[in-house]
């Protein structure tokens, strides 16, 4: 197996891998908890995504754009879809959605790094 391929496969276990979750009460329905569950890694071409946003100023954005790529439901399924980014823009708390993300997020820093930015 050359190196590439152990990369590779070694990407995939991680990849592949338990989900991981985070409470959203203020999600929640009266007696229905609400979860996000999430990978936790994301691949370079989903980040140079997020990153661009970043770069190019729009932090807000690239944080929405974060959740729309990592929250997933129980399945393993995206809940959210491209679509949605200007109503989570505008119409969802950032401080939920920033605690969030920062849940999901390995590094701390880099959640406030984009809060920041």
């Amino acid at each position: 197996m050359s190196i590439i391929e152990k990369a590779a496969a070694q990407f995939r276990e991680r990849l592949n891998g338990e989900l991981q979750s985070i409470d959203v009460p203020e999600w929640s329905e009266k007696d229905k908890p609400f979860k996000i569950y999430f990978k936790p890694l994301i691949n370079f071409k989903a980040q140079e995504k997020i990153y661009t946003l970043v770069n190019a100023g729009k932090a807000s954005e690239a944080i929405c754009q974060t959740l729309i790529i990592r929250a997933l439901d129980i399945d393993g399924k995206h809940i959210f879809r491209q679509h949605d980014i200007q109503a989570l823009m505008h119409e969802s708390d950032p401080d939920v959605v920033g605690r969030i993300i920062q849940a999901m997020t390995p590094d701390a820093d880099d959640a406030e790094m984009l809060k920041k930015s």
